[in-house]
């Protein structure tokens, strides 16, 4: 297995590292079914330079996808995760602005930043504050910054804290990222940010397609039992290349938010296509 060919696109890394390019796809996103990547390869610390350029490798998701060569990159930042690497948090979460909507890297570079836990907070942090940052890589982020909260609940008070700045005035996001950062708060049961969350509607600056209004925010929350006023049309932007006129019309047939369905936001998505509900037909 060490004398691979020339060509081959693992030439270039050592063992045991190398050995990742063989194990091919992972049909599992549940860190629980990962392989226990330090025993099965004999992967340690020493390794850690090696699995962060595996990991960033631009060439390998171009790689043919019948390839085992394409799924290295994941069981690289798996490896890190497990490693607790946290010299790794800042080019896995350079990795975010390479790459658009995938959905491996949306699932589990948040766990792999739980994994590593408090040491990646201040890396998402800085990373969650720079404006060249595309909505892609901020949601992911902010799944992260919530999963590091869950992990180590003692993490908990910053991690809301970095959520609850990231919808104070002059931050000023993108609607539809602010929304997922309400979304992150009421998973981590923050009703200690209520305040903040209420200002942000009230500013309109959250996308309530999301996670709803700020009444379904705090019934979430448990602050209230019901609503006192009348939902609103949760409407959604049209995704097949429709007018926003034909998506109100289709809209007016669904009278409460998605949040209410019976659906979880962190279940997978009713439409078969394998993401979580609230990165599918949620939005």
């Amino acid at each position: 297995m060490d004398d691979l060919p020339g060509n081959d696109p693992g030439a270039t890394y050592a063992a045991p590292v190398r050995r990742l390019l063989s194990i091919g796809e992972s049909r599992s996103y549940g860190p629980a079914d990962w392989p226990d990547y330090v025993k099965e390869f004999a992967i340690g610390h020493e390794h850690i330079g090696e699995l962060i350029r595996l990991a960033c490798d631009e060439a390998l998701p171009r790689a043919c996808s019948d390839t085992s060569e394409v799924w290295a990159p994941l069981h690289a930042w798996r490896a890190l995760g497990q490693l607790r690497a946290a010299v790794s948090v800042p080019p896995l979460l350079a990795l975010l602005k390479t790459i658009e909507e995938d959905e491996a890297v949306e699932a589990e570079l948040p766990v792999v930043c739980g994994m590593i836990g408090p040491a990646a907070i201040p890396y998402c942090s800085d990373f969650l504050w720079n404006r060249a940052n595309t909505p892609f890589s901020l949601t992911t982020t902010i799944d992260a910054i919530k999963e590091i909260a869950e992990q180590h609940p003692g993490c908990r008070a910053e991690c809301v804290a970095i959520l609850a700045r990231m919808l104070e005035p002059p931050a000023q996001r993108d609607p539809s990222v602010s929304g997922f950062v309400v979304s992150a708060l009421i998973d981590l049961g923050a009703a200690e940010a209520i305040d903040v969350i209420r200002d942000a509607f009230r500013r309109k600056s959250v996308d309530i397609s999301i996670a709803g209004d700020a009444e379904d925010v705090e019934i979430e929350l448990g602050l209230r039992e019901r609503r006192a006023t009348r939902a609103p049309r949760y409407m959604l932007l049209p995704a097949d290349g429709s007018s926003p006129r034909d998506a109100d019309r289709n809209q007016r047939r669904i009278r409460i938010s998605p949040r209410h369905e019976k659906v979880g936001r962190n279940d997978p998505c009713p439409c078969g296509s394998g993401r979580k509900y609230k990165k599918c037909c949620m939005q």
